[in-house]
C-alpha cells in the first residue's frame, strides 16, 4: 500500500480520504461526517491544533493580523495535516496537541492564532498529509516554512537551523536543502555562541556585527563588537558629504558674489 493510500489524498488535498477508527470515533462524538468526504478547504478554528514544533518562541502581538483577517479576509490558506497522520509520524507529540482537534497546522500558526483572536469561526486550509512520515520530516516541514519568512526572530531562526542541522548532519547539506550558502547558515548559527549578555542585545546592536563576533571566544566578543562598530562609524564618517565651501569675504565685508553683483550693477548704471 502506498503512502498516499495509507494517509489519504496526497499533497494539496485532492481526492477522497480513508478514515481511521480513531477518526470515526471523533466523527461519532462531534457529528462531523468523514466517510467518502474530500479533504476540506475550510475548517473550524477549534478543530486545528497549533504545532508543538513551531520554531517561534512567541507568536508576538497578533492584533494587526487579527484586524486584517477580520476586515480584509484571509488571503493565504493555512497548511494543515490530519491529526492521525501527524501522530503516526510523531507519536511522542500526541500529548502536546490541543484536545478535541482533528488537524495540526504545519504552516500558519500565527494566522490560526490571529483568526482565533479575531473570533473567526473558520479558516481556509490546504490539507497536506505528506508533509512527513517521520518526526524528523515533520520537524523539517515546520521549521523550513518559518525560516523562509522574513519576520522570524533572529534567535528563533538560529535555533530552528540548529535543529535542522541535527537532521542533515552538516552545514553544507543543510545549506543545499534550504537553497542558501553555507556562509549564510554559519553566520546565523553563530548567534547561538554569543554570550548571554550579547544575545540580550539582539535588536539593539547591528545583527551582522553580532553574527561576525559570534564564533570568537566569549571573552573576546564584547571588545570585538565595539571595535567593529568603531570601524563602521569611521568608514561612514568618511563617506559623509562635506559641507559646501562658504564664499570668502572681501575687504568691505562683501562676499565674492557680492563684488561681482555690485560691479555689474555699477556698470549698468
Amino acid at each position: 500500500m502506498s503512502k498516499a493510500d495509507r494517509l489519504g489524498a496526497g499533497r494539496f488535498g485532492g481526492g477522497v480520504r480513508p478514515v481511521s477508527a480513531r477518526r470515526q470515533a471523533v466523527a461519532a462524538a462531534t457529528g462531523v461526517p468523514t466517510e467518502g468526504v474530500a479533504p476540506p478547504s475550510e475548517l473550524p478554528v477549534d478543530r486545528i491544533s497549533l504545532n508543538p514544533d513551531n520554531p517561534r518562541s512567541s507568536l508576538g502581538d497578533l492584533s494587526d493580523l487579527a484586524g486584517s483577517l477580520k476586515t480584509l479576509g484571509q488571503k493565504q490558506a493555512i497548511t494543515v495535516m490530519n491529526r492521525d497522520a501527524y501522530i503516526k509520524a510523531n507519536p511522542s507529540r500526541e500529548a502536546d496537541l490541543e484536545p478535541d482537534t482533528t488537524y495540526v497546522v504545519i504552516d500558519g500558526s500565527s494566522r490560526l492564532a490571529a483568526a482565533r483572536e479575531a473570533d473567526l469561526t473558520t479558516v481556509k486550509v490546504m490539507v497536506s498529509d505528506d508533509q512527513g512520515s517521520t518526526s524528523e520530516e515533520l520537524l523539517e516541514s515546520a521549521l523550513v516554512a518559518n525560516i523562509h519568512r522574513q519576520d522570524l526572530e533572529e534567535l528563533d531562526e538560529a535555533r530552528a537551523l540548529q535543529r535542522l542541522l541535527a537532521i542533515h548532519g552538516t552545514q553544507r547539506a543543510l545549506a543545499k536543502r534550504l537553497h542558501r550558502s553555507q556562509g549564510w547558515v554559519s553566520q546565523r548559527l553563530a548567534l547561538l555562541n554569543l554570550t548571554p549578555e550579547l544575545q540580550a542585545r539582539i535588536g539593539e546592536e547591528p545583527i551582522d556585527l553580532l553574527r561576525a563576533v559570534g564564533n570568537r571566544p566569549h571573552d573576546e566578543q564584547a571588545a570585538a563588537l565595539e571595535a567593529l562598530k568603531a570601524e563602521r562609524a569611521r568608514k561612514e564618517a568618511l563617506r559623509e558629504p562635506k559641507p559646501p565651501r562658504r564664499p570668502e569675504q572681501g575687504k568691505n565685508g562683501e562676499n565674492d558674489y557680492g563684488v561681482i553683483t555690485g560691479g555689474s550693477a555699477s556698470t549698468q548704471q
